[in-house]
């Protein structure tokens, strides 16, 4: 595990109405880093950050997920809110 200083360290809240792509932004913001091999969507209910059965049930967040990223040697604390 990595040890980051707090100045390798970024806290990004992902703020938007409902349905504007904030789960699906986070998920390519994932994607792209290579925590994941693939793009999960809300349709499928296979996002990282909308993991709980009422989530996947409902389609949309209910609770604030955090997913840490590592880009260029910083550590992306993302905040992906509910809408």
């Amino acid at each position: 595990m990595n040890v980051y200083t707090t100045d390798k360290i970024r806290n990004v809240a992902v703020l938007g109405h409902g349905s504007c792509g904030k789960t699906t932004l986070v998920e390519a913001m994932a994607y792209l880093a290579k925590i994941t091999n693939r793009m999960g969507t809300v349709a499928d209910g296979n996002t990282i950050s909308d993991y709980d059965k009422e989530e996947v049930k409902r389609k949309f967040s209910i609770a604030t997920s955090l997913v840490p990223i590592e880009w260029e040697g910083v550590k992306i604390n993302v905040l992906d809110t509910p809408g």
